[in-house]
């Protein structure tokens, strides 16, 4: 009977804590950093794209041919703290695959502080993006010699109230 206690004692500790890290797992949020958005946009390869996009959780959505470039837009349903969100990442080349465009949305993790620590070695210029012109949003612009990389800060009217929008476009020069 003194075993018996513990025991239970020791099965409960053991099944709240496995739910814990359960919902830790859940509620984890990785993004691809700045060096592997670059890789991608490297690939000047839809296909290439697509296996390592749905290695992080994106799932093709929809393709849309334009003039000149095609894009593929991926998406991700995830949960972050009870809160439901959709990432959006769109993969943009050029019908003649010399150049692609990766731009990434999201509202469920701050990308301006995930991704400006990341930009460190990069040049800072003035944004001169349609994005950038909106009183509601902040950009960052930056430029290597291989790629420019737009970082902004969206305030959006939520039905909730005020949120933020995160996007980052990574281009190959």
């Amino acid at each position: 009977m003194k075993a018996f206690f513990p025991t239970i004692c020791l099965i409960f500790l053991t099944i709240f804590s496995t739910q814990a890290q359960t919902n830790a797992a859940a509620n984890s949020n990785s993004f691809p950093t700045i060096s592997t958005l670059t890789t991608w946009a490297s690939f000047n390869s839809q296909q290439k794209f697509d296996i390592a996009i749905r290695a992080v959780g994106f799932k093709f959505e929809v393709k849309e041919p334009g003039e000149g470039s095609t894009a593929y837009t991926y998406i991700r349903k995830i949960v972050v703290n009870e809160v439901n969100y959709t990432d959006r990442i769109v993969y943009r080349i050029t019908n003649t695959n010399s150049a692609s465009i990766i731009s990434l949305v999201t509202a469920s993790t701050d990308l301006v502080s995930l991704y400006t620590p990341q930009l460190a070695t990069f040049k800072n210029n003035n944004c001169k993006t349609e994005m950038s012109k909106d009183k509601n949003t902040t950009c960052s612009c930056y430029e290597s010699d291989n790629f420019a990389i737009d970082l902004c800060d969206e305030r959006v009217k939520l039905t909730m109230g005020d949120g933020n929008k995160y996007f980052v476009s990574v281009a190959k020069k």
